[in-house]
């Protein structure tokens, strides 16, 4: 029997169609700022010198490891409650609060995501610094949100806050963001100032949220002020200084009704057993990060008069990292040596401080490469 060829089009035009209809009709309940929302961007390398993540090149001491090692038989059952609240308590002798003041995370992003999805709606207005860490945008297009971005102000080897622009935005904000160090800069914001934060604060129509994922780095923190301010919120992790960056642990400390409200959405279990051992161990031994601190300070110096001296313009930093400016392409030259680094925008690069070895490696292939490409 001959199938026409006409015939054959409109079978498959149907198919077609009965194929598409069901995707078009998913997306049409998506609400549409989820579908138009962005997403984490960043390159991973398997191999090679990490430098691109803000980790921090030293493991976990052995004591965390072996006290994790004796809980993994135990993966079968739910842990209970009472290592959270463990946690919750060291975290706040730490952070010298009230244990009813600490909101446990799966990171400090649980806490960034924990603020953006029970705090803010669709259509609120959110303030943030430009640049800062990038997960403010995803979770802002996310959820819908509207953002101003208050731009830094660049001062030689320094990056400044914009008081006086940030405090206009805020009060029209339902959200203010402030990483304290900035990311990626690495300048200092609100430094900690009373006067500054409280201001703030009041200025703001909503909820002020002081990110202090390098809090150990520039030693200043808002945390006191929580009890006088109580829409001040703080975020904390324990990836960087305490070296548990795949351990997934964080924290927030605010106002013990904001934290109240925010676990009705949380549960006991959302820390897996393993980061909450891990978690707990550490803050039970924190003394050890000092060498971390004192060890990566050390290196950040050595590879910020390295790169200076290759001319470059390098910014002071008192975090883990620093941020370059070039029009050249620095990440792709030091991929060609194995070493990741950061491309932002704009020609900003941005390069963790590693181990000594790892700093000067960079600053010798970075060496290179430059003498190089203007040998050319």
């Amino acid at each position: 029997m001959r199938v026409s060829l006409k015939l054959i089009y409109l079978f498959y035009f149907a198919y077609l169609g009965f194929c598409i209809a069901p995707t078009k009709l998913v997306r049409n309940k998506i609400k549409s700022w989820l579908l138009d929302a962005s997403e984490y961007d960043f390159t991973d390398i398997k191999e090679g010198i990490r430098l691109h993540l803000n980790e921090s090149p030293f493991e976990p001491p052995q004591f965390i490891v072996d006290a994790v090692k004796m809980y993994l038989s135990k993966g079968n059952r739910y842990q209970h409650p009472e290592l959270l609240n463990r946690y919750r308590e060291l975290a706040a002798e730490y952070s010298k609060v009230e244990p009813e003041n600490i909101y446990p995370s799966v990171g400090a992003d649980g806490s960034i995501r924990a603020i953006f999805y029970n705090l803010v709606e669709p259509g609120d207005t959110i303030v943030t610094n430009y640049p800062s860490y990038s997960m403010y945008s995803v979770y802002s297009s996310v959820r819908g949100t509207k953002v101003i971005k208050v731009n830094l102000k660049e001062d030689s080897e320094w990056w400044k806050e914009n008081i006086d622009d940030l405090l206009v935005q805020a009060e029209k904000a339902e959200l203010v963001i402030i990483d304290d160090p900035n990311n990626p800069t690495g300048s200092p914001m609100l430094n900690g100032k009373r006067e500054l934060i409280g201001q703030l604060a009041e200025n703001t129509k909503g909820f002020v949220v002081i990110d202090e994922a390098y809090y150990e780095f520039g030693g200043y923190t808002a945390s006191p002020y929580i009890y006088d301010y109580p829409n001040v919120l703080v975020v904390r992790t324990l990836s960087k200084a305490f070296s548990l960056a795949s351990y997934r642990l964080g924290y927030m400390i605010a106002n013990e009704e904001i934290v109240k409200s925010l676990m009705k959405s949380s549960t006991p279990f959302d820390i897996p057993l393993p980061s909450l051992i891990a978690g707990i161990t550490a803050l039970e031994n924190s003394s050890y990060i000092k060498d971390v601190i004192n060890t990566i300070s050390r290196n950040r110096e050595i590879l910020y008069q390295g790169l200076k001296n290759l001319n470059l313009k390098v910014y002071k930093s008192i975090t883990n990292f620093l941020l370059i400016k070039d029009n050249r392409n620095l990440q792709e030259m030091l991929m060609r040596h194995g070493i990741a680094i950061r491309k932002l925008y704009d020609n900003f690069y941005r390069i963790t401080v590693g181990t000594e070895e790892q700093c000067r490696m960079v600053i010798d292939k970075l060496g290179e490469e430059l003498e190089n490409s203007n040998s050319k």
